[in-house]
């Protein structure tokens, strides 16, 4: 008869649940910040191009069955909003901390290969060439991009991932001006 009754320990603290649209946020408005003092000469140079921003309601744009223009189509795609000339449309995750890349060498990773897909489908809607930014809690941020999109481009420390290159935020930012703006 014990058994079947559920009594809650009303002295055991529950574990906070996570807030992942506030945690998501947060990781695209820390990421804007970095972008615009990153390229902050570029920016200054041309203030008609517009700054780096977070896009309203990123996530759900294109569930809506909407008819966009050209301008407003580059506009909105991704997660981040992008100055004119720049090269990239952005996607941001933030979190996603039980993705293991030890089970990308065992066919993929589904989650990892959904973000890359999400970006692309982006890319292809606006016509600039994808880059994903994923960080973990605590962890640094870690960037993709398309291994045919660097080019000549190489770094100490890189990932190979399917048709992608993975490597420290911080690496890829250390990159000139050149290879991010038209």
């Amino acid at each position: 008869m014990e058994d079947d009754i559920d009594i809650d320990d009303i002295f055991h603290k529950k574990p906070k649940k996570i807030k992942s649209g506030k945690k998501g946020k947060r990781v695209e408005l820390e990421l804007v910040k970095n972008l615009n003092e990153r390229f902050s000469k570029v920016l200054a140079e041309n203030p008609e191009g517009g700054k780096f921003s977070r896009s309203i309601g990123s996530g759900n744009r294109w569930s809506q069955n909407v008819h966009l223009s050209r301008a407003a189509t580059n506009l909105y795609s991704g997660d981040i909003v992008c100055p004119e000339k720049f090269r990239f449309v952005l996607e941001s995750k933030g979190g996603y901390n039980d993705i293991d890349l030890c089970s990308a060498f065992e066919g993929g990773q589904s989650e990892l290969d959904e973000f890359l897909k999400q970006v692309s489908s982006d890319s292809e809607r606006c016509k600039r060439k994808p880059m994903l930014f994923w960080k973990k809690d605590r962890k640094p941020r870690i960037a993709f991009i398309r291994s045919e999109d660097l080019g000549k481009v190489s770094f100490k420390y890189a990932m190979k991932y399917r048709e992608w290159t993975a490597v420290a935020y911080e690496d890829l930012m250390g990159l000139d001006d050149s290879f991010f703006f038209s």
